[in-house]
């Protein structure tokens, strides 16, 4: 994910319901064999340095989920990127992807489970921390979702968010992974619009302040519909994807994610015309993507 170091905190900011669940997954399984996210979603962006692929091993914590939830909606990636392995951007055969997928994804679903905090009211490292400490030994990546089901603190509280920042980096320099933490954004910045920029999470800014990469998964506003060619009856099947903030990095261009079948989030074919025609000596032709039943 360019910009987003090893070592490093990230958070992955949105609103309930625009499928930050399943984007982390799809981001998750892309890392564990090495693929493209999302159909290429982070390739040929300006300053990135990025070497080949590798497969690496993707920790996610996924607390408000049930196990039967997190199955259903991987079998609706994989359901899909079998049907368009180009998707991908893998040579592996369906064999070696699963070998891979067995050996370096590790999904703990939490829903229904006690609840598990990082930090004590004194906001120390509480057990669960040096247990997600040793879970996360080796781990190129770890995702967090939601954040505020990891600590009983203030969010709007400066000093408690600056100390979970801090315990999040503690858990990214010990171990070396890239940290990303999901989080929701405030009521506001959806209703104006603002989706896209740092500011519209939720709670203190030190959150964001403290973070040295941020994602915001946004819905199109009508005036994005319009300039992207969505009608206004499709706009909710579409997904905007900004990084609003990025310390190793220059400023990207905002990038569109279509829901598919099983709410599988791949780059929008109308995304590519809108590059091809800004910078068509930057942008390769691919084809339109299209809904894979499951």
């Amino acid at each position: 994910m360019p910009g987003l170091l090893a070592g490093t905190v990230g958070m992955l900011a949105g609103p309930g319901g625009i499928g930050k669940t399943m984007f982390e997954l799809q981001v998750a399984l892309a890392v564990a064999c090495g693929g493209s996210i999302c159909g290429g979603l982070f390739e040929n962006m300006e300053g990135d340095t990025m070497t080949a692929r590798k497969p690496g091993r993707v920790v996610l914590v996924a607390a408000e989920e049930v196990v039967e939830v997190i199955w259903h909606r991987l079998h609706a990636i994989v359901a899909t990127l079998m049907e368009r392995p180009e998707l991908l951007g893998t040579d592996a055969d369906p064999e070696k992807l699963m070998d891979l997928w067995e050996q370096n994804l590790h999904i703990y679903a939490l829903a229904g489970m006690p609840r598990v905090t990082l930090m004590d009211r004194d906001l120390a490292p509480t057990e669960s921390f040096k247990q997600l400490m040793a879970a996360c030994s080796g781990a190129r990546l770890v995702i967090l979702d939601p954040i505020r089901r990891f600590h009983d603190s203030d969010e709007n509280d400066s000093g408690e968010m600056t100390a979970l920042i801090q315990q999040l980096q503690e858990l990214s320099v010990v171990n070396k992974p890239a940290v990303i933490f999901a989080h929701h954004t405030n009521r506001s910045s959806n209703q104006m619009g603002l989706g896209d920029t740092a500011d519209a999470a939720r709670g203190s800014t030190a959150l964001s302040n403290g973070v040295r990469w941020q994602l915001n998964l946004s819905e199109p506003t009508k005036v994005a519909a319009r300039s992207l060619g969505i009608n206004e009856a499709d706009r909710k099947s579409y997904v905007m994807v900004d990084i609003s903030k990025a310390n190793y990095m220059p400023p990207q261009r905002t990038q569109v994610l279509e829901r598919l079948a099983g709410g599988v989030l791949m780059l929008d074919g109308k995304a590519r015309e809108a590059e091809a025609v800004a910078k068509p000596k930057r942008v390769k032709a691919k084809p339109r993507l299209r809904a894979v039943q499951s």
